[in-house]
């Protein structure tokens, strides 16, 4: 009759020895990433905050104007339009009176509205990106 107990053992015994062998690779060659963190966000911020260098100094080394030659900026008001970086900003240019504008437009010589967030904007000071916040009633009133 075909096969013999001996012969059957054996054939099993080596299926079991690749399934077993098979699995270890598997299991070895398999990268696994630890999971990554959630990140918890206060109740009214959306999105996480992003974090700008400060490349004034590398800036005035290129040649560039500080701040205080281009005159006093500040940001009063914004109207945003969510994450799109487009909206409204009231800004305040030392010299001139308070306007408005629109993202992508000139605030000063030298100077543009890159974007508008829900608590500042991004201006481009001759490529060089500087965030403005509009101030707070807390940090208005000293507190």
């Amino acid at each position: 009759m075909g096969f013999s107990l001996p012969r059957l053992a054996v054939v099993l015994l080596a299926v079991a020895v690749v399934v077993s062998a098979t699995d270890w690779v598997l299991t070895l060659s398999a990268r696994r990433t630890p999971a990554e963190p959630l990140a918890v966000l206060p109740a009214g911020e959306l999105e996480p905050q992003t974090q700008l260098a400060d490349i004034a100094p590398i800036a005035r080394l290129f040649g560039a104007t500080s701040a205080s030659d281009a005159g006093s900026i500040r940001a009063l008001g914004v109207m945003a339009d969510g994450a799109s970086g487009r909206g409204i900003a009231v800004i305040g240019v030392e010299g001139q009176p308070t306007r408005s504008y629109r993202t992508g437009d000139l605030v000063a010589p030298g100077v543009v509205l890159k974007e508008v967030r829900k608590d500042g904007v991004v201006l481009s000071r001759s490529g060089a990106l500087q965030e403005l916040r509009i101030p707070t009633k807390s940090t208005a009133l000293g507190k």
